[in-house]
């Protein structure tokens, strides 16, 4: 991977940020900005920044005024329905449907929870947006039909009715796929008593119901997303100390989606959060933002071939890069750089391509000429 540019979003900078998404058919990237409480847009194709839509709460802060609440920060979870609509979620139990056109926020729909909503899927048969409320005990989805913007049903992950406990870390990001019709999202942990047991839960949005999880150890599942085969690749967020090894270790899982086989253990690129696969490279994208190398966090964007499942190599980025989304046509891929790291002081943050205000940083693929977006030869 190439870094080809970077993208200031002018406003207060970027320091915070959660959820980015890409739609080539309108040719738009759009980011959840908490710095600026808002989801700023931009050209996929030249990636220049065009504006953006506030009236989000931002980042949120403990009462010591510097320790992060994510769970009532916002814009969290963001996609786009309809290629007219961006649907995010809020930090106050809400999602805000935004009018591409018109760049204003047309309709606000409370999930009923007490924090945030996170990450989303839609369903572009059905017209039924799947939104998780992570944060609230016990966690929940909310199902919306996107042409009444009425609430059609909730699916609780208490243990009970067919879903898995997950009270203990909520869950995670979630994805639509048309060729089966359900949704599958990921489960940081799935029993209570055990760290290292999480699981994807399959979602079949005509019965409202989960209808099977599939457990995935030693992951703690983040990011999600579906690539060919009916294959799914799950960005995993934890790391684990895996006999004989006796140094913690990182990883991404390739599962399938037909029985959540594991099909390919990717130990290269962990510590994830989002995960994208571009149909355009036929590669999947992983903000693995926590990658241990040697007992060593190395923050990276990692880089799986789909066709074969092998790990293609990484390009160093920063201790904030847990969002990633890319193009299919220009294969731009977007990785958002916080000026403030997580945990960290910019200063020693030394991988950081923007340490000062943040940006967007965008990369290219080797393969890919910059100039004309097509592959070169080799």
């Amino acid at each position: 991977m190439v870094l080809v540019s970077t993208i200031d979003v002018g406003g207060n900078g970027l320091g915070t940020f959660d959820i980015s998404f890409v739609d080539p058919k309108i040719n738009r990237y759009v980011l959840s900005d908490r710095t600026n409480a808002s989801i700023d847009f931009f050209n996929a194709t030249d990636a220049t920044f065009i504006g953006r839509v506030g009236g989000f709460a931002g980042q949120k802060f403990e009462a010591d005024g510097v320790t992060a609440d994510n769970t009532t920060s916002g814009p969290d979870g963001v996609t786009v329905v309809n290629n007219n609509q961006v649907w995010a979620g809020d930090g106050d139990s809400t999602v805000k449907v935004i009018d591409i056109a018109s760049f204003q926020v047309v309709d606000k729909i409370s999930t009923g929870g007490k924090f945030r909503c996170d990450e989303m899927a839609w369903d572009a048969a059905d017209h039924i947006l799947a939104v998780a409320n992570n944060a609230d005990v016990p966690p929940f989805i909310t199902m919306i039909n996107t042409d009444t913007h009425a609430v059609v049903g909730k699916i609780v992950f208490d243990g009970t009715k067919g879903t898995p406990d997950a009270m203990q870390t909520g869950i995670e990001q979630s994805q639509w796929s048309k060729k089966t019709g359900l949704f599958y999202v990921s489960v940081p942990q799935i029993v209570p008593t055990d760290a290292t047991q999480g699981g994807v839960s399959v979602i079949d949005p005509s019965t409202m119901s989960v209808k099977a999880t599939y457990p995935v150890s030693n992951c703690t599942p983040g990011g999600l997303t579906l690539g060919p085969r009916n294959e799914a690749m799950i960005g995993c967020s934890g790391a684990f100390t895996v006999p004989p090894n006796t140094v913690a270790t990182t990883q991404s899982v390739v599962i399938n989606l037909n029985n959540g086989n594991i099909v390919a253990n990717i130990t290269p690129a962990g510590g994830n959060d989002e995960v994208w696969f571009d149909r355009g490279t036929k590669h999947y994208y992983l903000s693995a933002r926590g990658t241990l190398v040697n007992g060593k966090v190395t923050p990276i964007l990692g880089t799986v071939d789909a066709g074969t499942n092998m790990y293609d190599g990484g390009v160093a980025t920063s201790t904030s890069a847990h969002s990633v989304a890319a193009d299919k046509v220009s294969h731009h891929v977007f990785v958002p750089i916080g000026f403030v790291p997580l945990g960290t002081a910019a200063s020693t943050d030394p991988t950081s391509p923007c340490p000062t205000r943040g940006c967007i940083a965008v990369y290219l693929p080797s393969s890919i000429d910059a100039d004309d977006g097509k592959v070169a030869k080799q």
